[in-house]
């Protein structure tokens, strides 16, 4: 079968074909950097550190005001993480994603019809998988999405998630948030497989590390302000901390799930010093976590200037190539598990505990 040019694109960010390394950018400037390893505690000798539980910061959070967004595979995460977790959820932000259950599972899916549209995703289906999982006990009740706002993205140039993907992930939001609450911008010019920010990344038109484009949109800010409402302005310089969560807190062997040892969280001060916060989590896309892009995602996307003004602790959770993941994509067609969307799937339920784990 002839693969054609844009689904090659796809398949070597979506999935994986090949083994091409991505460098990390140059310093930024920013002093926030991955700091590999989990915290240990500090008491007893070498051989009780090693096994100690790892260190786990805590915060006053409003669990009823978590929120999520993603890009690429981490949009699809989005919108699983998002039903799965209704009932907690204020809303979402998709960027360049598809339905639920988009691939139903398969590979190939995952590289036709998620990817490039074609053939088109079965909107009916996947609302259908929705309500079967709910039905389960596997998500939420999608019924909890009706109070919610959410956020879509597609550029018009996106070569990787054609934008009739997103076209279809509109739909089946309909199909149970209301539409005057469902923002989509749509094909935006000049735009490619990206999350756009005003000033930092590469070429908003480009297909390129890392995946985070200067586009003088501020992505960031208006999903947000979609979920959340009006909100005090950004600053222009946060003054918060980006600390390190040990995701080995959350699972067991946590790389044999395709996860990174560390994710990290941007916390504003006010959070820090006791003040009761929103949670947003950002998953990233692929051949975009830390240990490939350096602070790329987690620091520059713009998230961190909003939340530092309004009370938002942001999640950045994290995964990286593995034998099953070369490229460090989220599992939105099953390469960890069937229950890649359910509450049970392990990407999916590390996360929720993480949230959990960070709630005093």
């Amino acid at each position: 079968m002839r693969v054609t040019k844009n689904l090659a694109l796809a398949l070597a960010l979506l999935l994986g074909c090949g083994s091409n390394t991505i460098a990390p950018p140059a310093d930024s400037g920013s002093d926030a950097k991955p700091s590999g390893d989990a915290s240990a505690d500090a008491m007893g000798d070498a051989a009780d550190a090693a096994d100690a539980a790892p260190v786990v910061p805590r915060y006053a959070i409003d669990l009823s005001s978590t929120s999520v967004s993603g890009l690429s595979s981490g949009g699809f995460m989005a919108v699983q993480f998002h039903l799965a977790f209704s009932s907690i959820m204020k809303g979402a932000a998709v960027f360049a994603g598809g339905p639920y259950m988009c691939s139903q599972g398969s590979v190939t899916k995952a590289l036709t019809t998620c990817a490039q549209g074609s053939p088109a995703p079965d909107v009916q289906a996947c609302v259908a998988a929705a309500n079967q999982n709910f039905q389960a006990g596997s998500i939420d009740d999608p019924a909890a999405l009706a109070t919610q706002k959410v956020f879509l993205f597609s550029g018009a140039d996106d070569v990787v998630v054609a934008p009739a993907v997103v076209d279809a992930l509109q739909s089946f939001y309909a199909a149970f948030v209301p539409s005057a609450s469902i923002q989509y911008v749509n094909r935006r010019p000049a735009t490619s497989h990206t999350w756009p920010t005003l000033d930092y990344g590469a070429p908003c038109d480009a297909v390129q590390s890392p995946y985070v484009g200067k586009c003088t949109y501020d992505g960031a800010g208006l999903a947000l302000a979609q979920i959340y409402g009006t909100l005090a302005p950004r600053v222009a310089a946060p003054t918060g901390a980006i600390v390190p969560i040990p995701q080995g807190a959350f699972i067991a062997d946590p790389g044999s799930h395709s996860l990174d040892d560390t994710a990290y969280a941007y916390v504003p001060a006010s959070c820090s010093g006791g003040e009761t916060c929103k949670v947003h989590v950002s998953f990233h896309g692929c051949l975009q976590g830390a240990s490939l892009v350096g602070d790329a995602f987690y620091a520059h996307v713009g998230l961190n200037e909003w939340a530092d003004a309004n009370h938002v602790i942001v999640l950045y959770p994290q995964v990286m190539k593995s034998g099953t993941n070369p490229e460090g994509c989220w599992d939105f067609w099953g390469y960890d598990s069937p229950d890649f969307a359910k509450k049970t799937g392990p990407q999916m339920a590390m996360v929720r505990a993480m949230i959990d784990g960070l709630k005093k």
